[in-house]
This record gives C-alpha cells, sequence and structure tokens, in this order.
C-alpha cells in the first residue's frame, strides 16, 4: 500500500520539545518536593540498589558497626596527612570490592564534605587563626590591631600550618562520611537498626527509630503523590501559600490517621498478650569470613596509628 502521508508529518523537528520542556519545566517548590522524597526513599531503599553477590553485602552487620565506631575512632585520633590518605584509599578499595556505583555515591559524600569539612574549617588556614609561615598574602593593613579577643596582624594571609589543618580536618571528614555511606549501602535498614544492639542500645528504642523512619517514608511519598495529584486538577500555578497550607493539612491528617491504627494495633496486641517487652532477633550468625574481615580492618588501624 502506498503512503499517502505528507512528507512535513514525517519529519521530526527537535526545537519544539526542547522549547516546550523548558517552559513546563518543574517549579522549584515541585523540585524540592521530587527531590526530598527521591533522596529519603534511595536512603531507606539503600541496600536493594546494592549488588548482594559481593563480598561486603554478605558481612555481619554486626562486624560493620563495629568496623564503622573502630575506623571513627582511628580517623579521629589519625594526625597525619598521610594516615588518612592510606584510609582514603583503602575506603575506595573496598567501594570498588562492593561493586556499587562510585561516581553516584562520592557525589554526595563530595558535596557533605565540601560542605562540613571544607568551608567550615576554610578560616582556620589564615594566620589570624593559625600563626605559621605566610604562603600566600590575601591583604595588607597599615598597621595590626586588636578586635575583641584576636589579634589582627598586618599582614594577612594563608600559612602552611594552617593549609595543612584544614586538609586534615576536610580528610577526617572526607573518610567518616565514605565509610559510613559505605556501611549503609551495603546493609539493609532493618538488619543495620538490629545491629546497633551491639552497643547497648535497647530494642524498644530501635523498635522506636525503625517505624518512626518508616512514617517518614510514608509520609514524604503520600505528599508527594497528594500534591502532583492536586496540581493535575488544577488550571493555573499553585501558590506558596496554599501549598504550605495543603501540606500542613496532609501531615495533620496522615498523622490522625496514623494514630488511630496505632492505637487500635496496641490494643489487638494487649489482647493477645503484649506485655510492653520487645526483644529484636537476628536469624544471620556470625562466620569465619566475618572474623577475618573485622581481624583485616584492626590490622590496617594499628598500621595507620603505630607506623
Amino acid at each position: 500500500m502506498r503512503n499517502n502521508i505528507p512528507s512535513y508529518l514525517l519529519e521530526i523537528n527537535n526545537s519544539y520539545p526542547n522549547k516546550f520542556e523548558k517552559k513546563s519545566g518543574l517549579s522549584f517548590i515541585e523540585k524540592s518536593i521530587k527531590s526530598i522524597s527521591n533522596s529519603i526513599k534511595s536512603i531507606y531503599l539503600q541496600a536493594d540498589f546494592a549488588v548482594k553477590k559481593s563480598f561486603i553485602y554478605t558481612i555481619h552487620p554486626h562486624i560493620k558497626v563495629l568496623s564503622l565506631l573502630y575506623i571513627a575512632v582511628i580517623i579521629s585520633i589519625s594526625n597525619n596527612i598521610k594516615d588518612q590518605l592510606t584510609l582514603t584509599v583503602f575506603i575506595i578499595i573496598l567501594y570498588f570490592i562492593s561493586k556499587l556505583n562510585i561516581l553516584h555515591v562520592y557525589k554526595k559524600i563530595f558535596f557533605i564534605s565540601f560542605i562540613f569539612g571544607f568551608l567550615i574549617i576554610l578560616p582556620a588556614s589564615l594566620n589570624i587563626i593559625t600563626k605559621g609561615e605566610i604562603w600566600f598574602t590575601i591583604l595588607t593593613r597599615d598597621s595590626p590591631y586588636h578586635f575583641w579577643i584576636y589579634h589582627i596582624p598586618k599582614e594577612i594571609g594563608i600559612t602552611k600550618e594552617g593549609c595543612n589543618v584544614v586538609i586534615r580536618f576536610f580528610l577526617r571528614v572526607f573518610n567518616s562520611v565514605s565509610f559510613a555511606f559505605l556501611i549503609i549501602y551495603t546493609t539493609p535498614f532493618p538488619k543495620l537498626i538490629k545491629s546497633f544492639k551491639i552497643i547497648g542500645i535497647p530494642d524498644t528504642f530501635l523498635l522506636i527509630l525503625s517505624l518512626t523512619f518508616t512514617y517518614i517514608i510514608i509520609l514524604a511519598k503520600t505528599i508527594e503523590d497528594a500534591y502532583f495529584a492536586l496540581k493535575s486538577r488544577m488550571m493555573r500555578n499553585i501558590k506558596n501559600k496554599k501549598i504550605r497550607m495543603f501540606i500542613a493539612d496532609r501531615i495533620f491528617f496522615i498523622f490522625k490517621k496514623s494514630r488511630s491504627n496505632y492505637e487500635n494495633t496496641y490494643l489487638a496486641m494487649v489482647s493477645k498478650g503484649y506485655t510492653g517487652k520487645i526483644k529484636l532477633f537476628s536469624f544471620q550468625k556470625i562466620k569465619k569470613s566475618d572474623i577475618i574481615s573485622l581481624f583485616i580492618i584492626i590490622l590496617l588501624g594499628l598500621y595507620t596509628v603505630l607506623i
């Protein structure tokens, strides 16, 4: 059969969709709601995205928590930049072994480390705070002067000693966040919560923490769905004031409904013999490979501190 469709209808013009996408892009509030919701859900479902066949995923959660606490102590007492770089290389090797998306994870790690490990400590590089040999001069005044309890020298600049302080602090934050993210992304959230029993946290508190986090997940998803459902029924954009009222109303509605459900569930549990005592069990047993992994991490910490 002969094709009778005009040729101009068969041509693909990419200029119109691009203009339309720019005009119909999500607003700032919509992007914020969606990004917050996706971030919360990704944190809760982190282990589902990990490769479960990797060796690190199979390590017992108790060993991971002990390793996290041990590495945190090692990072805090290591005052040498060389030692911090050694830990950085070791953590990166663990990321390769775990088969995680390193670029995706390290984008978050660099952002957090840059805010809390670099910008906050950056003033310490100046000779006003850290005395030492000036490496780069920023400002030169006519004469020094005193401000409150601080002595402002005539020449203000960045010192070598101050740069060492900033680099050490940044590497500490960077290594701590990196290792914490490694544990989070390779351990299911319920198992991670149960593993905190090893440091003496009561089961009741762990259960409350787990339920609270689950409630936040449900709340974020409900607000996202309700907001976009409301917008799809409106012809105009929603004002910020109405958005705040709408979100507050959804939060109150979900809280009221969940409170009623929890009370009914609690009464049903009491009728079945619930006495208020909670005991969480972990059915995963500690294997020889878990002990070997903990032993290797301990040796690495001793090597970093003592050698």
